[in-house]
């Protein structure tokens, strides 16, 4: 692959952003879609060197046509102040849109503060904002943890006297003292494999997740919110986990299939996957993987990449994602030679933890990377960056790794 220099890649950036080549816009935000500006910031094309990014800003343009074949990676140091957290991706230029979003785990834009309020009728329950979740006692609740500012929401989901109930305060400014009216929920029937540990959510254009149901597989009812009270974006969501691999199903809210009465099946077959890695002391490292193909995903689904969360708990924190396109096994990226990431490697003699998880699904890599993250990750270590509010049937294989650096 040609190496190209960043005062270079800048010149191109006027040639390939005309008509039928336009480039390929980074976004950098928080778990809310709220721009984030890193500390050190670094792309590349191909194993060319690295190239730094301009860190005082959270948007950036690369000169990459649509189309290419060719191979790219791009990564950020967060702004966290607690420990080192680093994100990356690499993936061919045709796998992805012309917008791509990545997202920083430990980082919010905004301060949150405890909300307190009301409901009526005064239901028993569980209270929800974009950051948190609190009890619903006779109608009040306190000490819900809320991100700040306009444009916030929290909803409440209850039951009173055999009946369930679902409100929403509708776009807020918090901190404030909403009270929320709530009207009878109908439902749906969710059935899941015996035995899996399945969820039932509501994910809200606020960055709200309800929980609707939880329960140990097999066939539930699940409380669904009348449809007039939810917008076509808003999805409905059902999960099923085990050991090797789970499922998700993301529907939008108009989705016949997510209608009221339906019934709704996600299906979960066995997962094989494993990953292992070498390394120096001073470099990432060196990655093999079950290969995407021989995972055994659902028939229908179109293998998207593997994640990976390379910890040093407590002082460091690296999160990869390679698209099925980039990737190969063995596999490395040297982001530690990076302008501003030495700092991603583990101490020598640290206890470090190694989640990896291969991905199938039914939309493109491009159309979920392009779409907002949902604020709080499905299977933790896992599923961050397909974590998008984007109607999806998605799977995951997943794998653990512990060892001493």
């Amino acid at each position: 692959m040609r190496r190209i220099g960043f005062a270079l890649a800048l010149g191109l950036l006027a040639a390939c952003s005309g008509p039928g080549a336009p480039s390929l816009t980074v976004n950098l935000v928080d778990g809310l879609g709220e721009p984030l500006q890193p500390l050190a910031a670094a792309w590349r094309v191909g194993n060319g060197p690295w190239n730094p990014l301009p860190t005082g800003q959270s948007s950036w343009v690369l000169p990459l046509p649509a189309g290419s074949g060719a191979t790219f990676a791009v990564g950020f140091r967060c702004p966290s102040t607690g420990p080192l957290s680093y994100v990356s991706l690499e993936a061919k230029r045709n796998e992805v849109g012309n917008t791509l979003v990545l997202r920083c785990p430990l980082d919010w834009n905004s301060p949150t503060a405890a909300v307190s309020g009301s409901t009526t009728p005064a239901v028993n329950g569980t209270v929800f904002s974009a950051r948190g979740q609190a009890a619903l006692n006779s109608g009040a609740f306190t000490g819900l943890n809320a991100p700040q500012g306009p444009g916030r929401e929290v909803a409440a989901l209850g039951s009173l006297g055999g009946t369930t109930y679902f409100g929403r305060s509708g776009l807020i400014t918090l901190p404030s003292s909403p009270s929320l009216t709530l009207s009878p929920t109908l439902a749906l029937t969710a059935v899941t494999p015996a035995g899996l540990l399945s969820r039932a959510h509501l994910h809200l254009d606020t960055g709200v997740r309800v929980s609707l149901a939880f329960w140990g597989g097999g066939s539930q009812t699940v409380p669904r919110p009348d449809p007039n009270a939810l917008s076509p974006s808003e999805l409905l969501e059902i999960y099923a986990e085990d050991a090797p691999g789970l499922a998700i199903l993301r529907l939008a809210n108009p989705n016949p299939q997510a209608a009221p009465g339906s019934t709704l099946t996600l299906s979960l077959p066995p997962h094989t996957f494993s990953v292992g890695e070498t390394h120096t002391p001073t470099a990432l490292p060196t990655f093999a993987f079950t290969g995407l193909g021989n995972v055994g995903f659902s028939a229908g689904l179109n293998p998207l990449g593997y994640a990976l969360l390379l910890a040093e708990p407590g002082v460091r924190y690296w999160r990869h994602f390679v698209g099925a396109g980039a990737a190969s096994s063995p596999y490395t990226l040297n982001l530690e030679q990076a302008p501003g990431f030495s700092g991603v490697v583990p101490n020598a003699g640290a206890n470090v933890d190694l989640c990896a998880s291969a991905f199938a699904g039914d939309q493109s890599l491009g159309s979920l990377l392009a779409s907002r993250p949902l604020p709080l990750e499905s299977c933790a270590c896992y599923t961050l960056f397909l974590d998008r509010h984007h109607p999806v049937r998605l799977e995951a294989a997943k794998d653990f790794l512990s060892f001493t650096w």
